[in-house]
């Protein structure tokens, strides 16, 4: 795994923010039952419309910010994961240009594949 992990060294700050944005998300997406219950508790036991609109526009800028953490998210973990495998691709064919032609064919395509 630490092989790997060479080729993640220039995408630290996607490998960070990533999850970082996925756990807010997550967050945001917990405090929902909360507000909800808010509504129900108070609001609606006192009868105050003020306060069921009001924490019903809570959650309406709860869901819209917790969607603009994963999208965020999504972003940050495509650019991180595509910038990988570019990486990993132009190494693997590096290397396998390297071989001499009775290497290629002493290994097989399938093992080429795989290794």
């Amino acid at each position: 795994m630490k092989k790997l992990l060479v080729y993640l060294k220039d995408y630290k700050k996607e490998t960070v923010l990533a999850p970082l944005f996925k756990m807010l998300e997550a967050s945001f997406e917990l405090l929902i039952p909360i507000v909800v219950k808010l509504i129900v508790d108070v609001g609606i036991a006192n009868r105050d419309t003020g306060y069921v609109g009001r924490m019903c526009f809570v959650m309406i800028l709860l869901g819209v910010i917790g969607l603009v953490c994963s999208i965020t998210a999504q972003y940050f973990s495509a650019k991180a994961a595509v910038g990988f495998a570019t990486k990993l691709r132009h190494i693997l064919f590096s290397h396998m240009q390297k071989m001499s032609f009775s290497q290629m064919d002493k290994m097989g395509t399938a093992s080429m594949i795989t290794v």
